[in-house]
């Protein structure tokens, strides 16, 4: 019996529906929850969100946490891509390692950064005996930006091995033909074709570093400074717990993600009709 494509949605459908009721019922009730008492002027959570600059600056750090690890991984995962195709014997390595590298993510990265990086670290003891990173701390943004960077570039490396594989090289020898030097023909010929797979991966890296939980809760607890830690604090709560504000902070969070995945596709399909 062949595989149509109907047949593929038809034995997809129970997943699918199991996912889209443990997703949207949830989030779905939350909202209609939320929207209620700030109707009814009782413990909104919208209120608590603007008032309170320490889950505003939780969103700021997230979004500059999440930039700055999309924009590492894209020029180290188009440089490795790119090194890929003038070394295609290193490619089915290189895709295994990248596959593994950007699964590993989660307690995992964090506990091998713990006891590589971390205050007592193997790495981190030989670099302040050589007189280095005496104020090195693992759990401040520049320790999470590492551990971001850690999963995004392998992630990176998936994304974009085939959109430069497919780039035609002879595009490359005529422009070498006519005398374009390679810097000059990667600005106006190869960056430019390149530019909506480039932007579709981007936003993929930026959603997968914003929602990112398991990794910075791992690092560094509930202090944590990014968004995904401060919703679940919200949610179990050291004291009490505060529902309506983990509900406005998940719609905050929504509206960012899709934000960015939505506008890089629409972006991507704008450059690939101008082209």
């Amino acid at each position: 019996m062949s595989l149509t494509p109907r047949r593929a949605w038809l034995m997809a459908t129970p997943m699918l529906a199991l996912l889209a009721a443990s997703l949207l019922l949830p989030f779905g009730w939350r909202s209609l929850d939320l929207l209620r008492h700030c109707l009814g002027g009782a413990g909104c959570g919208l209120q608590d969100l603007w008032a309170d600059r320490f889950y505003l600056d939780a969103l700021l750090r997230t979004v500059a946490l999440s930039a700055a690890s999309t924009l590492i991984g894209l020029l180290l995962g188009l440089g490795v891509a790119l090194h890929l195709v003038a070394h295609p014997r290193w490619s089915r390595l290189t895709a295994v390692l990248a596959g593994m590298g950007a699964n590993f993510a989660g307690v995992p990265l964090a506990l091998a950064l713990t006891l590589l990086l971390g205050s007592q670290g193997v790495l981190t003891q030989l670099a302040r005996g050589a007189g280095f990173l005496q104020d090195w701390d693992l759990t401040s943004d520049a320790g999470l930006l590492l551990a971001f960077t850690a999963f995004q570039v392998p992630l990176a490396v998936v994304l974009l091995m085939t959109p430069v594989r497919l780039l035609d090289p002879a595009l490359a020898e005529a422009a070498a033909t006519l005398g374009a030097s390679p810097a000059r023909f990667w600005r106006r010929v190869g960056l430019p074709m390149l530019a909506p797979s480039l932007v579709e991966a981007g936003s993929l890296l930026f959603a997968n570093a914003a929602a990112a939980y398991a990794t910075p809760f791992a690092l560094a607890g509930t202090a944590s400074p990014v968004l995904a830690v401060r919703i679940a604090a919200a949610v179990s709560g050291d004291i009490f717990s505060q529902p309506e504000l983990a509900t406005a902070l998940s719609l905050v969070m929504t509206a960012l993600l899709l934000a960015v995945i939505l506008g890089g596709r629409w972006l991507a399909s704008r450059w690939r009709v101008g082209a």
